[in-house]
């Protein structure tokens, strides 16, 4: 029976998604409160870059994978609201915060699909950018999600991934690991009375694939060229593969 990593756990990969649906269940309440806390508000600072990445200008059919409460759905419309933009979320709690954030803000042109990227159906080469920001870690089958993916993309699309590393020196790398195992799951305990799902978060964090083998997987789905770039706070990564 095929094994995935579930933080520091290894788990029956057919157990993985309902586990890590639970835990967005738990924290979706308090999930953007959460993330300024966490990042001491980093991750916005992230998400323009990674959005400057997108090349927008140039992109009409969009898939967010994993879009979680929206934040980059949200920006993507912003910058286009003409774009055609598909929502894709497992968790049923997170993509309703997703919806009401984005027609709060008057798009209501969007359509929004309860479903992981292994499941999902959609028509060969819909999409001319596919993202996912913060979720690629919590993937149950990494394989078949980038085959999905990269047949769903046009010819000459892009997928574009962001998400933690490791930092590269030792020194660092101790104090990052200390904080997301230590310290961010008493934050979720004080602020979210969740301490379990933190715990979760972090151990994803430092089981995670390194950039070098997010690379190699994505060359091996078919993408011919894969980008890294590091963030300045080298805690995060952003990857952008190329279909020819």
């Amino acid at each position: 029976m095929n094994k995935s990593k579930f933080g520091y756990k290894d788990i029956n990969m057919e157990d993985k998604a309902d586990k890590v649906n639970d835990v967005f269940s738990s924290v979706s309440s308090k999930y953007d409160l959460m993330n300024d806390i966490m990042s001491f508000g980093l991750h916005r600072l992230w998400k323009k870059q990674f959005l400057r990445l997108c090349n927008l200008d140039n992109k009409n059919k969009i898939l967010d994978i994993a879009c979680g409460t929206g934040d980059i759905s949200l920006d993507i419309m912003r910058h286009n609201r003409n774009i055609k933009l598909t929502c894709l979320d497992p968790n049923n709690e997170m993509i309703e915060i997703c919806k009401k954030k984005l027609i709060n803000n008057g798009f209501t042109d969007v359509n929004y699909k309860i479903s992981s990227i292994e499941n999902y159906k959609s028509s060969l080469r819909s999409y001319d950018l596919i993202t996912v920001a913060f979720g690629f870690r919590n993937f149950t089958d990494h394989e078949k999600s980038l085959t999905n993916i990269y047949n769903s993309l046009q010819p000459g699309g892009q997928f574009l991934i962001m998400d933690f590393k490791k930092p590269r020196t030792k020194i660092y790398s101790s104090l990052f690991k200390f904080y997301t195992l230590k310290i961010i799951p008493k934050i979720g305990e004080k602020i979210a009375n969740d301490y379990q799902s933190y715990r979760y978060l972090g151990e994803s964090i430092q089981t995670y694939l390194t950039p070098d083998a997010i690379k190699n997987l994505c060359l091996d789905a078919g993408f011919d060229q894969v980008r890294i770039v590091n963030l300045p706070e080298d805690v995060a990564t952003i990857h952008i593969a190329q279909k020819s």
